[in-house]
């Protein structure tokens, strides 16, 4: 395996930074205009509302974070209200920044973008091998932004000639990205997904997202509706931090980041694992299908901000290996499922 480097296939470390450093001012500014209306809410992974979570720490001094004292996971409690969470993502400085991303990956050729969008072709393939009478794959996705994922994969189908044979939609509750599509043939609707699955039941074959679930104040009710929109065979693909990927370990959620990878609110407010998300696909209606962790860059994050690692750290030592040595521990982490970056495949029970 090649060592692959963050700045290769993501953005630059100073623009990561600045990013990094905006959302941290506007996380602040949410807590100091909503924290006296946030809601206290149950274990959004295995729904325990006993009410005493046991141990809590603090983001930033800020917003509180427990531990389920039953399935051991980790939320932000009391976590942020609708209207916190719609003033956090239409008025806040470092959506816009991230949006502006997002919508420069295509021309760049991005590594991660157009490694999703092979995944989902080859899910849409197998999806087509089981339609009859030219019956269309019908693909939603779930917080689809400015549609930059979806355009991808539309030239995506469109390479494989296959496209003729798929209907993209998306959906996002962030009105202006949707007013900003980079496609002027997606259909895409702000508002959401609990309303869009109502006048939606039972329409789509793959309902797609990526790192959206771990920002949810109820990620159940989130993947109920998902179930309903699903057809019977209908398939669910989805990506999230991993808490206990090797990046997430190393620097915790008060440490300097590239990446808002696991907590971090009002934006992640859940913290997702290999076996917690397993649990929480059987509650909410699911099959599993598979579940790993094909992250890429954890080793090269953490070397790029060893400097936020408690020397007594054994991550601190990062910054000895060469870089054969680094993508071996790369390798070691993608295969022991142990990457911050996770993928969920599930199928409608």
């Amino acid at each position: 395996m090649k060592y692959i480097k963050f700045e290769s296939v993501n953005r630059s470390v100073d623009d990561a930074l600045k990013i990094y450093k905006q959302r941290i001012k506007d996380s602040l500014e949410v807590f100091e205009k909503f924290h006296n209306n946030f809601i206290t809410r149950p274990c959004p992974i295995c729904g325990n509302s006993e009410g005493d979570f046991g141990e809590k720490k603090k983001f930033h001094k800020t917003y509180e974070i427990e531990k389920c004292t039953k399935c051991s996971s980790r939320f932000v409690n009391p976590c942020p209200n609708l209207k916190a969470l719609d003033y956090y993502y239409n008025e806040c400085t470092c959506n816009s920044m991230l949006g502006n991303v997002y919508r420069n990956r295509p021309s760049s050729k991005n590594t991660i973008v157009s490694d999703r969008a092979s995944c989902i072709i080859e899910i849409i393939k197998k999806k087509l091998k089981s339609k009859e009478n030219g019956e269309k794959v019908k693909i939603l996705e779930v917080g689809c932004n400015s549609g930059v994922f979806l355009s991808e994969l539309k030239q995506g189908l469109k390479t494989e000639n296959i496209y003729k044979y798929c209907i993209l939609q998306g959906v996002d509750i962030d009105k202006e990205a949707v007013q900003k599509s980079v496609d002027s043939e997606l259909e895409l609707f702000a508002m959401p997904v609990e309303v869009f699955a109502k006048n939606k039941p039972s329409e789509f074959d793959l309902v797609i997202h990526f790192e959206l679930i771990e920002h949810l104040a109820d990620p159940f009710q989130f993947m109920i509706s998902i179930n309903k929109l699903l057809k019977s065979s209908g398939l669910h693909h989805f990506h999230t931090p991993n808490a206990l990927g090797m990046d997430n370990v190393a620097l915790d959620w008060n440490s300097t980041r590239l990446l808002a990878h696991g907590i971090f609110p009002p934006m992640h407010v859940n913290a997702f694992t290999v076996l917690n998300i397993t649990h929480f696909a059987l509650r909410t209606g699911f099959k599993v299908i598979s579940v790993d962790t094909p992250g890429l860059l954890d080793v090269d994050m953490v070397k790029l901000m060893a400097k936020e690692i408690d020397c007594n750290s054994p991550f601190s030592k990062i910054i000895d290996f060469t870089e054969d040595q680094l993508a071996t521990i790369q390798n070691w982490l993608i295969m022991l499922n142990a990457s911050s970056h996770m993928r969920v495949n599930l199928k409608k029970a």
